[in-house]
């Protein structure tokens, strides 16, 4: 019996090409995706305001998972799906699997000298634009945090004393397409996808077939939670280092790979 298929996807670097952040090259598959009415859950380091902008462009109405595990959002009356530990936050119903922002704030102020690293909550719209290649909109609205704070950090990589101080605060730090990530211990793709899963399961009353697709460390444990991991190429064409059950690797970078990866789910997997 044919298993109901969900799609749980990176955005930066998988979805979007990581230079100009288009989904001009996955537009057949997001069109199928759409014709057949297949969950397409966004499970992405940005924040809630970004992803409600972009599922608005690309007309997609799905629950989505933002700021690396953070917070987990159905629309309310997502297919009369009841949502335990679910609750009602500026017309969606949000299951927090994070730590406020405050604290992890805090966490970056009081070291922030000590170590180098400049937060998000440090920077500019300007700064953020230069950095990252957003609009001055899109960076506008990757500055209303809840749950995480991105980082960047004089020399290759975050200090391990900054690392040990965050694990003894009950913080962990995870990287990205462009920024570290400053989170909550505990705190990831992979167990906000497993709270997801768990709640389609209750209330498909079905089997599912769950994918996962991204292209970077922190989208590790969101493929190792899923029954079919897709890994991205970097744009050099290297891929991580993942070996996991039924893995498949796509075949170029970005929104054309992606394309690729998930049409040929589609042909032998969906409904």
């Amino acid at each position: 019996m044919r298993r109901k298929l969900i799609l749980f996807t990176d955005l930066d670097g998988s979805l979007l090409d990581h230079q100009g952040y288009s989904c001009e090259g996955a537009r057949s598959a997001l069109e199928r995706i759409r014709d057949l009415s297949v969950p397409l859950v966004f499970v992405t380091s940005k924040t809630r305001a970004e992803v409600l902008r972009l599922q608005g462009d690309m007309d997609i109405r799905e629950p989505f998972i933002s700021e690396n595990g953070g917070g987990l959002f159905f629309p309310p009356g997502y297919r009369n799906f009841r949502i335990p530990g679910g609750v009602e936050q500026d017309g969606r119903i949000l299951i927090r699997l994070g730590r406020p922002y405050s604290e992890i704030r805090r966490f970056v102020e009081e070291r922030k000298t000590r170590f180098g690293i400049r937060g998000v909550g440090d920077m500019s719209i300007g700064e953020l634009v230069e950095i990252t290649g957003l609009g001055p909109e899109e960076a506008r609205l990757a500055k209303q945090r809840e749950f995480t704070e991105p980082f960047l950090v004089a020399g290759d990589a975050p200090p391990a004393l900054l690392g040990e101080e965050a694990r003894k605060a009950g913080l962990t730090i995870t990287r990205g397409g462009r920024f570290y990530h400053l989170i909550g211990s505990g705190q990831d793709k992979g167990e906000a996808v497993k709270r997801a899963l768990r709640i389609f399961r209750g209330n498909l009353g079905e089997e599912v077939l769950s994918v996962g697709i991204g292209d970077r460390p922190n989208d590790i444990s969101m493929l190792a939670a899923v029954d079919l991991p897709v890994l991205i190429p970097h744009p050099d064409g290297r891929y991580e280092d993942v070996d996991l059950p039924n893995l498949r690797r796509a075949p170029c970078p970005g929104s054309r790979g992606w394309n690729e990866a998930v049409n040929g789910i589609l042909d032998t997997a969906a409904p």
